[in-house]
């Protein structure tokens, strides 16, 4: 029915009650909006219902543009927080990588300093022993031993690449190369060999000292001895599976007189010490009857404990130089040309130390060079990976010192 032919029951109880409020509407700010009459009351009511749903939509839009800041913040700080916390971790990274280049080249710079430097003046000192003894072929190799080094340096370690060595067998350099070497060889067969099970004996074997007219002698007394003791006597062969031997010979600065011994490493079985075992005492009466002395000689025999201090100790011992630079780079020049004389005339066209049985099926089986005539530059186990990249450091040998070049 039409508003104009019957009123909206509310607008008759306002009529009765107050006709100020049927005769104007005021808005919620206090403001007129419009006089109400019977004919524009459905005007009013939609004036009221657009003034709410407009106020409705503003405190939604309102809502709607806190949410969207938020969320722009939100992923503003994830963004620039995440790139803040990767520049930061690139600097640590950075700073580190610095702080270890640095380090490494340190360690680089004193093994130069300490190890070589040292060995290399003796050398120097060497070829002009050469010199007086007229060898003027070997103090020209000699005088040029170690003159150049080159290093390949990683962030983790560094190796020598290449060097230039003589292989004099005097010269304190090679002798300290060849010493590594053995120490590496010598361990990475031992450790073969203790995954089958095989135990190890230390065994030195020695004569009376010597002087030096009766060096070379002495030298010869103890490798004839010693072949007959591994390949002939029927005691030894049933009870030692290997061998690696070597030979040191020290002088003593007070007398003067020289000793020449040899220091074995002996692989045996596990029931050795059930069956096969040699005595110490045995070891002795072997001994001198394989070298013919009219006297008992000095033997050591003794077990080395496996995974011990003992094992690297054993190794160490054999692979000491044949002999010490002090030893005969000494005194007066005089003095050190006898000195020389004598080392070269007992050493000269003698392998200093072989690998025998179990010792040499695994050094073969791991395709390691000669110890004494072989490579002096890569004498350690492990190298560098091939696709490492590298810095590649020079030293040479200038007016007495090792200078980076």
């Amino acid at each position: 029915m039409p508003l104009s032919e019957e009123k909206n029951p509310l607008m008759r109880q306002h009529e009765g009650a107050s006709p100020a409020l049927v005769s104007s509407v005021v808005g919620g700010d206090g403001d007129l909006r419009v006089s109400i009459t019977t004919s524009n009351f459905i005007m009013v009511e939609g004036i009221l219902q657009d003034e709410v749903t407009a106020k409705m939509e503003s405190k939604l839009h309102l809502e709607s543009a806190v949410g969207i800041e938020s969320t722009l913040r939100d992923e503003a700080a994830s963004k620039f927080g995440s790139k803040l916390r990767s520049e930061v971790a690139l600097d640590l990274e950075s700073n580190f990588q610095d702080e270890t280049a640095v380090n490494l080249e340190s360690r680089l710079q004193d093994e130069v300093s300490t190890k070589f430097q040292p060995k290399k003046e003796m050398s120097l000192l060497l070829a002009d022993v050469y010199h007086e003894l007229d060898m003027m072929n070997r103090a020209f190799r000699v005088a040029g031993c170690g003159t150049f080094l080159e290093y390949h340096v990683t962030e983790q370690e560094k190796k020598l690449h290449t060097a230039n060595f003589c292989k004099d067998r005097l010269c304190p350099m090679c002798n300290w190369r060849r010493s590594l070497k053995i120490f590496g060889q010598v361990s990475r067969v031992m450790n073969e060999l203790e995954k089958q099970d095989y135990q190890f004996l230390f065994l030195t074997l020695t004569v009376k000292n010597c002087s030096a007219v009766d060096l070379s002698d002495t030298v010869q007394v103890l490798f004839d001895g010693w072949r007959k003791l591994y390949h002939k006597n029927g005691i030894f062969k049933r009870s030692i599976a290997g061998t690696f031997r070597s030979l040191e010979v020290t002088r003593n600065s007070k007398t003067g007189f020289f000793h020449p011994h040899l220091h074995v490493i002996l692989a045996v079985r596990p029931d050795y010490f059930c069956k096969g075992f040699i005595s110490q005492a045995e070891w002795g009466r072997l001994w001198r009857s394989c070298c013919n002395l009219d006297y008992t000689p000095v033997i050591d025999v003794r077990k080395i404990k496996p995974g011990s201090n003992g094992l690297t100790g054993a190794v160490a011992e054999v692979s000491k130089y044949a002999v010490k630079a002090t030893d005969f780079l000494k005194g007066s020049m005089d003095d050190m040309a006898d000195y020389v004389s004598a080392f070269l005339s007992a050493l000269t066209g003698r392998r200093l130390c072989s690998f025998t049985g179990c010792f040499d099926k695994v050094r073969k089986q791991l395709a390691l060079d000669d110890v004494e005539s072989g490579d002096l530059v890569h004498v350690e186990a492990d190298e560098l990976r091939a696709d490492l990249a590298y810095m590649v450091v020079r030293y040479c040998w200038r007016s007495g010192m090792y200078v980076r070049g």
